[in-house]
């Protein structure tokens, strides 16, 4: 196919998850690493086969977790990091230190891709928990911003680990490690002044500026050898004040990446996903996908502190969510050959039950705003 029918045809995809993701309430995302899975069996447009639409798809990926990090706001986690830790450390060590074991030992998978699995299923999707919460008018009360802030420090230590675990030692990693300590608190420091400056210039400085410290950060990993989520996440939060107090330039920022590239990112997951791999473990999902909600939510549960404890259900369920995260870890591991097509295929399908079962449950059953309306 033509390159740029076969562009026009992802975006039609896109358009038509994002119409159908409005009409059932739930996350565009779900729907176009859907429609990517069929438009890969049916057509085999594959983003592992096709450079331009892996290269788009690492942007994407990249965009996607810098606007994770500039969904959290500075004030909030340093208010709050002493409720939400504990949660964040029950959430993300519930699977790190559980489905590692079980996936070596019970079902013959080696230890890197054990690992990894054990790293991307361990997140809580900040993407659905903000709109969740945004949605419901919660995100600025005690329980969302303790919610969040557990989100980001979970994803946090998750990103840690992945670098920690799978970065190839060099001096292409000590040159991203030096670079991201340089331009990490500069970006916190000194973005403001500079989006100020250049506010209303033609030729929209402004996203220029935040796009120049991001990709010069993800160009440095991509040499290391070392997944991009972890610096992107890392400067998203860095600069999460001075992009929320200049609208406009965020709506900027956020266009460049959601209305393009991030939908190509989710397509691009659908599209390596088996569907052979899928019907073969359609029991294993099922099971991994429910099992990891319930063994996220026993780790959690007791660490909800004595004031939201009326809420301890809900709060379990939206740190049960998965998505964002788990899908870059994901596409990471698979580029980087440490987990195959079936692997992939299976840790995909396990994320979305982790992005579907909770979310609904706890809207629908334990909402306890809803029950107090």
């Amino acid at each position: 196919m033509n390159d740029l029918l076969a562009l026009a045809l992802l975006m039609f995809l896109a358009v038509s998850a994002q119409l159908v993701a409005s009409r059932f309430g739930l996350s565009a995302a779900i729907f176009e690493i859907l429609l990517g899975l069929a438009v890969g069996q049916a057509l085999g447009l594959r983003s592992a086969e096709i450079e331009w639409f892996s290269f788009l798809a690492v942007l994407g990926g990249i965009g996607l977790t810098f606007l994770a990090g500039t969904e959290m706001e500075v004030e909030r986690v340093r208010k709050q990091w002493k409720s939400s830790l504990p949660l964040a450390l029950a959430s993300f060590l519930s699977i790190f230190t559980t489905l590692p074991l079980a996936l070596h030992y019970l079902a013959g998978w080696a230890w890197d891709p054990s690992l990894l699995a054990g790293i991307a299923l361990s997140e809580t999707s900040v993407a659905i928990v903000y709109v969740v919460l945004v949605e419901g008018g919660r995100a600025r009360t005690d329980v969302g911003s303790v919610i969040l802030a557990a989100c980001f420090i979970t994803n946090l230590i998750a990103s840690i680990v992945l670098a920690f675990l799978f970065a190839p030692p060099g001096i292409e990693a000590l040159a991203l490690i030096i670079a991201a300590l340089l331009i990490v608190p500069l970006a916190y420091r000194y973005m403001g002044r500079l989006l100020d400056r250049f506010k209303g210039r033609p030729g929209e400085p402004e996203v220029k500026l935040v796009l120049l410290p991001l990709l010069v950060l993800a160009g440095l990993a991509s040499v290391a050898g070392v997944a991009t989520v972890l610096p992107a996440y890392l400067l998203g939060f860095a600069m999460s004040g001075s992009l929320n107090e200049r609208k406009e330039a965020w709506s900027k920022v956020r266009t460049v990446f959601l209305g393009f590239m991030v939908s190509l990112f989710f397509l691009a997951a659908g599209s390596n996903v088996s569907m052979e791999a899928l019907l073969a473990g359609a029991l294993f999902i099922i099971v991994l996908g429910f099992g990891r909600v319930l063994l996220k939510m026993l780790f959690v549960l007791p660490t909800v502190s004595a004031p939201l404890r009326g809420e301890r259900v809900y709060i379990a369920l939206l740190m049960s969510t998965s998505l964002t995260f788990g899908m870059v870890f994901l596409q990471f591991g698979f580029e980087q050959g440490i987990i195959g097509t079936t692997q992939f295929s299976i840790l995909v399908g396990t994320i979305i039950i982790g992005a579907l079962a909770p979310t609904l449950a706890a809207q629908r059953w334990f909402d306890p705003w809803r029950e107090s309306n």
